[in-house]
């Protein structure tokens, strides 16, 4: 069944996130959807395989290595492996983030 909307598939949080996973392959792909309040962070992390970020909705920076990027809703920022990188919301916002486990190198 598609979402056809956010709020009600996923409501937004007060504050922190709240993650609702679509898809989740074993040693795979892995979609989530997140909603990412205003003012809302996913602190700077690495990841062990390539990541991404597309903003669906709202108003996000992507932190990329040491320089945050502003994102408009339908870009997509990939991250490589090992790379630090993070988001800020800074109005309400929905995410898809993919983690591609797949292409990790070993």
């Amino acid at each position: 069944m598609p979402i056809t909307n956010f709020q009600e598939s996923l409501p937004m949080p007060e504050k922190d996130r709240a993650m609702l996973p679509l898809v989740d392959v074993k040693d795979d792909t892995k979609l989530v959807l997140v909603a990412l309040p205003k003012d809302g962070l996913v602190p700077p992390h690495k990841a062990p395989y390539p990541a991404s970020v597309q903003l669906l909705q709202g108003r996000i920076e992507a932190l990329k290595g040491e320089t945050w990027i502003p994102v408009a809703p339908g870009e997509r920022v990939v991250f490589d492996q090992d790379q630090s990188h993070g988001v800020k919301a800074l109005e309400s916002s929905y995410l898809l983030i993919t983690h591609m486990r797949a292409q990790a190198k070993k």
